[in-house]
């Protein structure tokens, strides 16, 4: 647009110049100068050591061409746990892969950096899955991932703990959603129950706004239901897919990288080990089926907090996430609000149990809240937005029922002038009294 408009402001100084005589159709108010640097500061021109760093690094990740024929329906698509072990053996396949899942990153407009690219390696509390298309047995290619997330397991902090340091007006670094929840509602027991916060989720910009990110979702919180769990013991090995292309190509590497085993990896020590690449041939697959996890993980719920913007809200709030918690200042660099939505997991058959409809005495505190700030913190709300994180935050039929009929006995009672508890709770949630509490 901005050379569009150069161009009209060109045209229309040339043709002033030529005299009256000249006309020109096209104007504009700008004029564009562009600035390219071509020489590079840091390394010489063509350096390979600033080719191996963005290799390294991921730093030219870029999204690949779209390979998929047409787009499968989101029914047909499935979700895959990966193995980091894999993804990160330095493998050309795994290596191809890795790009292609930072590409998906980087163009979803997340801030990423080297520290980004280590959590996803070394973080013991963080995973990724993967959706993919329907996978053919023989094909001799890597799938098109179609939606990338990043999760990160957190929770089961002892009520103890909790105690000892809101009591002190602390929190530990790490399990953002456990600790913002206890910290603002005052609550030393949502903590100990077990949940994972959705980092970061990214769709292909050629398959965006087609279901892909829902479908993910939605498999994502039916794994950490159980519902995927089977009874069959899974294959020791399977055929085709990325674990057969690992191993077709131990040929290839072995003139190329010098390859350690299982064996050898044991007995290594600090003073005595060698980087090396691991036996094609004995690493696990790269993607596993979320039915064939020996050992499923079961959650009490799901989390995100994301800066909040109007179609982000819509989307976790089509997925069936309920909001908790509304910052009320904006973000310094984006403008925007960080808020926290949670989705409630089935607890059946869990070690933990928790109530039913645990996360609704949130939910009613936050919409109460959240209507009484509506005229100071978020002003600046449009009353779209407003209106959709409100129906959002809506209570259940059951609980607005309860409320109508408590508000009924209150009306029928006798009309005395005192202050009665009927009148503390329906002014103050048990939450607020909490708050006054700590202060």
């Amino acid at each position: 647009q901005l050379r569009e408009q150069s161009r009209g402001f060109v045209s229309a100084l040339a043709s002033k110049a030529a005299g009256p005589s000249t006309s020109s159709t096209s104007s504009g108010g700008r004029s564009l100068k562009e600035i390219a640097l071509e020489e590079p500061i840091r390394y010489s021109l063509g350096d390979p050591t600033e080719q191996w760093l963005n290799r390294l690094l991921c730093l030219d990740a870029s999204i690949a061409p779209k390979t998929v024929g047409g787009c499968p329906h989101p029914s047909e698509c499935d979700l895959y746990w990966i193995n980091r072990d894999s993804l990160f053996s330095y493998h050309p396949v795994s290596e191809a892969f890795l790009q292609r899942l930072m590409a998906l990153f980087v163009a979803s407009h997340y801030k990423n950096s080297p520290n980004d690219l280590q959590l996803m390696s070394d973080a013991p509390a963080h995973q990724i899955f993967v959706l993919l298309p329907p996978i053919d047995a023989g094909a001799a290619k890597l799938p098109e991932p179609l939606c990338a997330i990043q999760v990160c397991l957190e929770g089961e902090i002892s009520r103890q703990a909790v105690m000892n340091k809101l009591g002190r007006g602390e929190r530990n670094d790490g399990d953002l959603i456990p600790w913002l929840v206890s910290q603002q509602y005052q609550d030393n027991d949502f903590a100990a129950l077990s949940g994972a916060r959705v980092v970061r989720i990214a769709t292909h910009p050629d398959y965006a706004s087609m279901g892909y990110g829902t479908r993910a979702l939605e498999q994502l919180r039916r794994f950490y239901e159980g519902a995927f769990h089977s009874l069959q013991e899974p294959a020791l090995a399977a055929d085709g897919g990325i674990r057969s292309s690992l191993a077709d190509a131990e040929e290839e590497e072995q003139g190329l990288r010098r390859i350690v085993t299982d064996a050898a990896l044991e007995h290594a020590d600090l003073l005595s080990d060698t980087v090396a690449v691991r036996d094609p041939a004995s690493m696990p697959p790269l993607f596993l089926a979320l039915a064939e996890k020996k050992t499923p993980m079961r959650l009490h719920w799901l989390g995100v907090s994301y800066g909040l913007t109007q179609s982000l809200h819509r989307f976790w709030k089509r997925a069936g996430y309920a909001p908790v918690y509304m910052r009320q200042t904006s973000n310094d660099l984006t403008g925007e609000y960080t808020c926290v939505m949670l989705a409630e997991l089935s607890s059946r058959s869990m070690a933990v149990q928790t109530d039913q409809h645990w996360l609704d005495s949130f939910v009613r505190d936050f919409h109460r809240r959240f209507c009484t700030l509506l005229s100071y913190s978020f002003s600046d709300f449009t009353s779209v937005l407003a209106m959709s994180i409100l129906d959002s935050a809506k209570a259940s039929q059951k609980q607005l029922l309860q409320q109508a009929e408590r508000g009924a006995s209150a009306a029928g009672a006798s009309s005395s002038s005192g202050y009665s508890r009927t009148d503390l709770e329906r002014d103050f949630s048990s939450y607020d009294l909490k708050r006054l509490d700590s202060y």
